[in-house]
């Protein structure tokens, strides 16, 4: 049997990435000693093929072609040279009839992405001659990485406990496979793909006895492999109110598919609806988890006491007030001191804001006008959903140049931007010079499923935990002290040194976003693919951020809320409630987050029109409707509220390439990996003049396109050493760089 301690439930991220890093040189070293006879691959090139060269021509984000019948025979030539050789399967493969295989693919995955059906898209595959479970399953992996291929070392290595077992390849044991990869790829943060590849080098490399990952012999037993039966649902070991660590089992069962669209966005997803008990991460978490509290347990005790008293208040207050406490102005109002004073203090409490009228809503039509006919010129325009594109793979629209680079946005974005402040006077950021941040245009239609997402918070996970994450600029310190009425989310010198992005996941931002934002094309009401936000910053960030340290006593009853039911762990366990490595976003639920109440909490903003301008800080735990129950469209342009600091003046030089180049905005220029296609031949496509005509001056330079005056003007002597740096970044041929 294999060492223990490489099963699945017990490897560490460690091990797992050593024996990852033998796959390359493991299959070059079979790939050598089996070779290739004249005119066929190698099983290195099948190899490359199945894990790069397919992906890049088939996934369902971007498919360059539809799957033919010699691609399927490659993809089947790997399959049979990297695991269990079958003589005839090639010529039943073969007797396809080319024009019925592409058209039964392409139907399959079609319906794949319109009901994410994991059986049923493999039984239209299957319908193919030579194809069964297991090929359908290489197929469908193909086109959508995160689903794991049903290969022999997989399935022992996940459901077998390492040892050789009949493999009847049905239906069933596929979805035992499916829901021990996802189990496994949540424990540790690493897909699907990846996990293919240690299962193979596990089984493979010492076959009669399995090496420990030292590279010693591993000791035998006589324990009889467990199969996974994934009609049952797996059982869990509650854990210890003391805080010993937790045994689960995941299922895996309450957990959908995400659909990474960067930018801030992740749809259609519920980490735990109907579980309060998350999977644990690995063991290093629960270090972090310790040391951030050490010294301060009793502080941070007695501070979840004094938050849940001040939560039930303001859930109380906002179940009756509702969207009311949302913060509103008038563009024509920013410099009425009254007014403005009004607005502040509800924005710095609430973190929600909408700015009416910032455009005339005939000029923010003009500009949805001016995308649609940019469409209807480049009908080759990719977009989520893929076969009804709504949230569309596009940035340099004339609608969306001239939006970002027009002046009243510009100028509102300086006056939310200067609710912030720095307790760091030598911090090198300005929110008087706010810069462009290239995102995506929705146009969502009524009836659409596709582009909705539940309570969420952007801008990272795990990494609000991490001392090399949110730790290294100490932004939550204070909660973590025990005194989290202290902690200031408007301290911008606490965001500088973040890093929210340790695992290079969906959904990361590279610049510092004072504010995330959209500006309305269209009449938006509550319920037509709307904002739904819960309006309490300070609070629900001290929540979310302690959450992890405290477990029920009781996990049902009427009493399940109250103060006394909760206690403090003693000895940390690895669990973040809603948080998992590389997903980019931290997610929450009414399960996961009791106290938060998010049925109540959660509130819609008022109706928007064209020109409104609707912002909320990075922290602001918001959703998006899952239902547009509408009768209208619902388009809104992204455009979030950046200040100049030297990390956003890297991105711009970044940024400004690709905007010259015609290429997709940095952040969204891969998908898994692979390249987006941009919008280099687009006909319309705008250049610098037109940033020049939107904007001017101003304009040009929140794209990058022109210097900042570094004399103009008065200002601090640290704005004025910013605005030196950032032109030497962005213009190193003009200015001295650091």
């Amino acid at each position: 049997m294999m060492d223990q301690s490489l099963l699945p439930k017990n490897i560490s991220m460690e091990q797992f990435e050593q024996v990852l890093d033998r796959y390359d040189s493991f299959i070059e070293s079979i790939s050598l000693s089996k070779g290739a006879k004249p005119g066929q691959k190698t099983l290195l090139e099948l190899d490359r093929f199945r894990y790069h060269d397919a992906v890049s021509l088939f996934h369902i984000q971007y498919i360059k072609r539809p799957m033919k019948l010699d691609d399927v025979k490659t993809l089947v030539d790997w399959k049979l040279r990297h695991g269990k050789f079958r003589p005839t399967l090639m010529k039943l493969v073969s007797s396809n009839d080319e024009a019925l295989v592409e058209r039964t693919i392409e139907e399959a995955i079609e319906s794949y992405q319109t009901n994410g059906n994991i059986p049923e898209t493999l039984d239209m595959i299957a319908k193919l001659r030579g194809i069964g479970p297991a090929t359908a399953s290489l197929l469908l992996a193909v086109h959508d990485p995160d689903r794991i291929f049903f290969s022999d070392e997989a399935f022992y290595w996940l459901c077998c406990n390492g040892q050789k077992h009949p493999i009847k390849y049905n239906a069933k044991e596929y979805q035992g496979l499916s829901t021990a990869s996802e189990a496994l790829e949540r424990r540790l943060g690493v897909d699907a793909v990846d996990i293919e590849k240690v299962a193979y080098v596990l089984m493979k490399e010492a076959p009669a006895e399995t090496r420990s990952i030292n590279g010693k012999i591993a000791s035998t037993s006589d324990t009889k492999p467990a199969q996974v039966d994934s009609s049952k649902k797996p059982t869990k070991r509650k854990s210890n109110i003391s805080g010993d660590k937790t045994d689960i089992v995941p299922d895996g069962s309450h957990i959908s598919a995400l659909v990474p669209l960067s930018g801030g966005i992740t749809t259609n997803f519920d980490l735990s609806l109907s579980d309060p008990d998350p999977f644990p991460l690995s063991e290093r978490f629960a270090k972090i988890k310790r040391n951030l509290i050490a010294g301060n347990e009793k502080a941070v005790a007695d501070s979840w006491y004094r938050l849940l008293g001040q939560l039930r208040k303001e859930a109380d207050r906002i179940a009756t007030a509702g969207s009311d406490v949302i913060a509103s102005i008038n563009y024509i109002d920013i410099h009425d001191i009254n007014k403005v004073a009004v607005f502040r203090d509800a924005l710095k409490k609430r973190g929600i804001a909408i700015i009416r009228r910032v455009v005339p809503p005939n000029v923010a039509l003009s500009w949805k006008e001016e995308t649609q006919e940019y469409l209807l010129h480049n009908p080759h325009t990719r977009g989520i959903p893929q076969r009804d594109p709504q949230l569309y793979e596009m940035f340099w629209s004339p609608g969306q140049v001239r939006a970002r680079a027009d002046s009243r946005l510009l100028e509102v974005q300086r006056f939310v931007m200067n609710i912030w402040h720095s307790d760091n006077e030598d911090a090198l950021v300005s929110s008087n010079h706010p810069v462009a941040y290239a995102d995506r245009i929705r146009m969502r239609k009524p009836g659409d499923v596709s582009l909705g997402s539940g309570p969420h918070i952007d801008n990272g996970s795990v990494e609000r935990w991490e001392p090399d994450g949110y730790g290294r600029a100490g932004t939550y310190a204070k909660i973590f002290q025990g005194r989290w009425e202290e902690y200031d989310p408007w301290d911008s010198s606490t965001r500088l040194g973040v890093t929210t992005d340790l695992y290079n996941g969906v959904s990361s931002c590279s610049m510092f976003r004072m504010f995330q934002g959209w500006l309305s094309l269209s009449s938006i009401p509550p319920g037509s693919g709307s904002l739904n936000v819960c309006p309490m910053l300070q609070l629900t960030t001290a929540y979310l951020l302690l959450r992890p340290f405290f477990s029920p006593r009781f996990k049902t009853g009427p009493n399940f809320l109250d103060d006394n039911n909760w206690n403090l762990h003693v000895a940390q366990n690895s669990v973040i409630q809603g948080a998992v490595p590389g997903n980019g976003v931290q997610e929450l639920s009414e399960a996961m987050h009791p106290h938060l109440r998010l049925d109540k909490t959660m509130v819609p903003i008022p109706q928007v029109e064209p020109g409104d301008y609707v912002l909320w800080h990075p922290d602001a735990v918001h959703a998006v409707d899952r239902i547009h129950t509408g009768t209208a469209d619902s388009s809104v342009l992204y455009v979030p509220a950046c200040p100049l600091t030297q990390t956003n003046a890297l991105y711009l030089a970044r940024q400004r390439k690709a905007f010259l180049l015609g290429h997709p905005a940095p952040d969204f220029a891969e998908s898994g990996g692979f390249p987006r296609p941009g919008e280099r031949d687009y006909m319309g496509r705008p250049g610098v003049q037109d940033v020049n005509d939107a904007g001017g001056e101003e304009g040009l330079r929140s794209m990058g396109l022109l210097p900042w005056d570094e004399k103009k003007g008065t200002m601090s002597a640290v704005e004025r050493e910013l605005l030196r740096q950032a032109n030497g970044i962005l213009f190193p041929d003009r200015f001295d760089s650091l």
